[in-house]
């Protein structure tokens, strides 16, 4: 599948109908999110910080923080088992903690592998709720393809939009 390339125009409006978008939304909702999402203080500290960053885009002022968050919100909504799934397995690879003398060294492999695994085999439900199916015949060759259709979902409309206005001379 080929994805196309936005034309200026198209590229600006969308661009425009994401601000509306993210402008409708109240700093206090995502402030609200964050807090109840479970995030580690610093990270949802760097997110609030991100909510009021702005650029200027075509003589027009974009919330460029705004958009990106919201992106992530409705990522999130569309994989929720991949969250849980990756959140889960940081869970049990930090048990390796526990192992006396050697335990910090396998939580450096543990963890990082932990939501790896956690996160595949959220996605593979998460296609398999979406009535997809999850493994391929070869399933070597089913890993890679999953992590590309993720990094895909979740880059696609931001790329266009962005590398359109970005390389538009004015």
């Amino acid at each position: 599948m080929n994805a196309q390339a936005l034309s200026a125009a198209m590229a600006n409006f969308k661009l425009a109908s994401l601000n509306a978008e993210a402008e409708s939304i109240k700093s206090s909702d995502f402030y609200a999110w964050l807090d109840n999402s479970g995030l580690p203080p610093e990270v949802s500290i760097r997110l609030k910080d991100l909510i009021e960053k702005t650029k200027e885009i075509a003589g027009h002022v974009i919330s460029v923080g705004r958009i990106i968050l919201m992106k992530i919100l409705e990522f999130v909504k569309a994989h929720p088992n991949f969250f849980i799934g990756a959140a889960v397995g940081a869970a049990i690879g930090s048990l390796a903690h526990l192992v006396p003398f050697i335990g910090n060294l396998l939580a450096t492999i543990t963890v990082p592998l932990g939501i790896f695994i956690g996160a595949f085999y959220g996605h593979t439900m998460d296609k398999r709720e979406q009535g997809k199916t999850a493994i391929p015949n070869d399933v070597l060759l089913g890993i890679p393809q999953d992590i590309i259709e993720i990094a895909k979902d979740f880059f696609k409309l931001l790329a266009e939009i962005f590398n359109v206005i970005f390389d538009k001379k004015n």
